[in-house]
């Protein structure tokens, strides 16, 4: 179960990113009197799409590939899609998820949603040589997506898995203590095959990181302390390399030289509440700099949850992010069908389709095929309740990250016995 977004996920958590990626206004179709929205999925093809439109009835729909394209009468403002994403392995089971996605026209024609499974992969070998960077023990190895392995020395040969296609591949120079010394990329690498031509990369001192400092701010009473905090670079094709996952007021930069326009670096940090770690505040900020940085999470929020339902209703009341315009709420309940299977449905709605509404409800979509009925009678119910405030607009937590902005949530959670 979930305790803690980690808005951009670190370790094995990092293909999970934070925000989706909108595009344009409102488009119109072939039909002027109609506005074509659509939805790209990747990481898997949902088992079941639908569709509302305005405040009517969901209605099952058909992908065509991996895209779903809901066309809007012209003077309608509101829908909604809901679709049903195959299992993924979670934490010591299986997930099922069921999302529904409630937005207006406004906020964009085109965005992507992704069902976290697995990417298609192929087997990339190379050389590399970083015997010059003093401590080094270790040569980690990142694609697309965090994917990777290591070559388990300062030097060798490796063979390691990255999501096919064309790949920015890191080489990351590392301690005995996970430390990261060096970093070289060899870009736009295609996957399966060998990289650098099969020559040996090698890695200098004109790839030796440098030290930057990192400042979390705005800490909230009674919140842990000191707050986890993590440091990641993403190229703009898409390859994600950790460079930091401590508490740590220093983290190690790129070298300069190494940088391409595109790229840019992703600042998190996130805390609970220490009396019963049901509360927590979170922020993920990005820049292309790379130099000293400062982010200030934002104010907690307090919330008791939903009444025991079969389909609650949520309640958000907070209105504490600063300088994050861009909103959304987010309720889900998960539950235990197995002990090795969960289940979760998570309603994320924008502030235009809120329009100033403060509560989210469950919607009831067991009628149609593919789609969750309740959970029995007496089963225990876990809830999360967020809210998110962006510099663009969050309608989920693991799509595409911009590169500069700013992302904020606040979170509750709990559970109660389904009635």
């Amino acid at each position: 179960m979930r305790t803690l977004i980690f808005i951009l996920g670190i370790s094995t958590l990092c293909i999970l990113l934070f925000l989706t990626g909108c595009g344009g206004g409102s488009s119109s179709s072939s039909n002027p009197m109609e506005n074509a929205v659509t939805v790209t999925f990747t990481g898997g093809t949902p088992t079941a799409v639908a569709t509302q439109i305005g405040t009517g009835a969901f209605t099952s729909a058909t992908l065509s590939g991996s895209s779903l394209t809901v066309m809007i009468p012209s003077g309608t403002q509101k829908y909604a899609i809901s679709y049903v994403c195959p299992p993924v392995p979670g934490f010591g089971n299986t997930v099922t998820s069921e999302s529904i996605i409630e937005a207006t026209i406004a906020d964009g024609s085109t965005y992507t949603v992704s069902c976290l499974g697995s990417l298609p992969t192929g087997t990339t070998t190379g050389n590399v040589n970083a015997s010059a960077i003093a401590g080094a023990t270790n040569v980690l190895v990142r694609g697309n997506s965090s994917y990777g392995g290591s070559v388990g020395s300062a030097s060798g040969s490796f063979s390691v898995s990255l999501p096919n296609g064309s790949n920015d591949i890191a080489l990351i120079a590392v301690n005995g203590s996970g430390t990261v010394l060096a970093v070289k990329f060899v870009r736009a690498q295609t996957v399966p095959g060998a990289i650098n031509s099969g020559n040996t990369i090698t890695l200098g001192s004109s790839d030796m990181v440098t030290s930057q400092s990192l400042n979390v701010t705005n800490v909230p009473s009674g919140f842990t302390m000191p707050p986890a905090a993590s440091v990641n670079y993403l190229t703009a094709n898409g390859t994600s390399i950790l460079l930091d996952s401590t508490s740590a007021t220093q983290y190690p930069a790129v070298p300069a030289a190494a940088g391409q326009s595109g790229d840019f670096y992703a600042y998190e940090s996130n805390t609970t509440d220490t009396a019963t770690h049901n509360s927590a505040v979170g922020i993920t900020q990005t820049s292309t700099s790379g130099g000293s940085a400062t982010i200030a999470l934002p104010a907690s929020w307090s919330y008791s949850g939903p009444a025991a339902a079969a389909l609650p209703t949520f309640t958000f009341n907070y209105s504490g992010f600063s300088g994050l315009t861009a909103m959304a709420q987010q309720g889900e309940i998960e539950w235990e069908p197995t002990p090795t299977t969960l289940s979760t449905i998570a309603v994320t709605a924008t502030s235009s389709y809120q329009a100033g509404a403060s509560t989210i409800t469950v919607p009831n979509l067991a009628s149609l095929s593919g789609f969750f009925a309740a959970a029995p009678s007496g089963t225990n119910i876990f809830w999360v309740a967020d809210v998110y405030g962006g510099t663009k607009l969050p309608y989920t937590f693991y799509t595409a990250i911009p590169a500069s902005g700013s992302l904020g949530f606040v979170q509750n959670e709990g559970n109660y016995t389904e009635p």
